[in-house]
């Protein structure tokens, strides 16, 4: 697992993970998120992409930095990964983010309790989990990277969810207590979804994944067009 880590800090220049992000952040805003995300180091090692990273890297050891086979083989690590398990991370990334979407357009002068908020947060806690396991099935140096970072903005604000009755499990995954979600002030579920912050972060994310899933699919199948800042339109 060390030299995975390794592996994110020699080639995220020769690979870019920060193009995905789609977000027009900055670079040093990209690093202080893969800080936290190291942060939970312990959580991830046994998470669920643990298999798929062992198995990925007894098949491609990094090699030292500047090696141009390592930088080739990150690169080449996606096409491992089937049309459809990369389509069910494509599909439950997008409805994340759609899910995410929702409770950022919220009305929440509107909303008298947080039980009307019930059923919505418990979409994005399912599809969230979903986004989550199907990175299991998948080998994507880029995909696996982005379900780090978003894994790890999850955890950080794990106090703040805890609140409201979502807890983070050792898989990384989400489980919602609803008896203690329906005691929660309306100003942390509003603090939690609405606006930038938290919801932000992770609408990022899934939107990320659910693009970097299209492109990889495109790549596999030899159908990929690019734009003219050299992205790839599908």
């Amino acid at each position: 697992m060390g030299s995975y880590f390794d592996g994110v800090n020699s080639y995220s220049d020769s690979y870019n993970f920060f193009d995905y992000m789609g977000t027009g952040s900055s670079q040093n805003n990209s690093s202080s998120l893969l800080s936290s995300s190291l942060m939970d180091l312990q959580m991830i090692k046994s998470g669920s992409y643990k298999k798929a990273l062992k198995a990925y890297y007894a098949k491609n050891p990094v090699k030292k930095s500047g090696d141009d086979d390592s930088k080739e083989s990150i690169q080449e690590s996606g096409k491992a990964d089937s049309a459809a398990n990369l389509s069910t991370m494509k599909s439950a990334s997008q409805k994340l983010n759609d899910s995410v979407a929702k409770l950022q357009k919220t009305d929440y002068s509107k909303v008298k309790s947080s039980e009307d908020m019930l059923d919505d947060v418990k979409s994005l806690v399912s599809d969230y989990n979903s986004t989550v396991n199907a990175a299991k099935n998948l080998n994507s140096y880029s995909i696996l990277q982005t379900t780090l970072w978003m894994t790890g903005n999850v955890n950080k604000s794990s106090a703040l969810l805890d609140k409201m009755g979502i807890s983070v499990n050792a898989d990384n995954t989400l489980s919602l207590d609803e008896d203690k979600f329906k005691k929660a002030q309306m100003s942390t579920i509003k603090s939690v979804f609405s606006g930038g912050g938290f919801a932000s972060r992770l609408s990022q994310k899934a939107s990320s994944l659910s693009l970097q899933s299209a492109n990889q699919i495109a790549v596999n199948t030899g159908k990929k067009t690019y734009t003219s800042s050299g992205t790839i339109k599908y």
